[in-house]
């Protein structure tokens, strides 16, 4: 049976939870762009061909339809500003922390269908059994599992039981939708920007 166990501290949990708000935001974004996009090729694509047959009010009926779809598809990215006001304000509550609670030890444990999750002393807080999960993210960093009505946030780097290559197959055998998030620097320092 497989097993694998991560072992982190609350701290760099906490932390895991920018980079979890960057896999949203990155979701977020390539959901409103595949769209306009695709909007705005066949847009531009009609648009040309009724120029073509000297259709003018046609040709600038496609463009304005165009725009109007495309400025639909776009209207989750209208809270850019928003999200970044939010993780900015994360990263000040996280700054708050006493050290005390930042190194306050907790262990992840998954075997079979079952997902634990202990603090320092090895006492259990919580358990999920027979976990099945939605949609599962993964990026370079971190592991996202939405599990009932939580999410569980693992570092790759607090892997101490169990391969990443071994730990995925069991992910995408315990979810109903697996997604790798690209994370961009570009993306890491649009956070800066105000």
């Amino acid at each position: 049976m497989d097993r694998f166990v991560f072992e982190t501290t609350q701290g760099a949990v906490l932390e895991a939870a920018e980079e979890a708000a960057l896999m949203d935001y990155a979701r977020i974004r390539t959901n409103a762009v595949r769209p306009c996009a695709l909007l705005a090729v066949l847009a531009l694509g009609f648009a040309g061909y009724f120029l073509w047959k000297q259709e003018w009010n046609t040709a600038l009926f496609t463009v304005l339809l165009g725009l109007l779809l495309s400025a639909f598809f776009w209207l989750p990215m209208l809270g850019t500003k928003r999200f970044r006001a939010g993780v900015q304000n994360a990263r000040a509550q996280r700054a708050n922390l006493t050290n005390t609670v930042r190194a306050k030890p907790m262990r992840f444990e998954f075997e079979g269908d079952v997902c634990r999750m202990l603090d320092g002393r090895g006492s259990e807080i919580r358990c999920w059994s027979n976990l099945r999960m939605g949609e599962v993210r993964e990026s370079e960093k971190l592991f996202w599992l939405p599990a009932d009505d939580t999410s569980v946030l693992l570092p790759k780097e607090a892997m101490t039981e169990g391969t990443e290559d071994d730990f995925r197959r069991w992910l995408k055998s315990h979810c109903k939708r697996y997604r790798v998030c690209k994370i961009t620097d570009r993306l890491r320092r649009s956070l800066e920007q105000g």
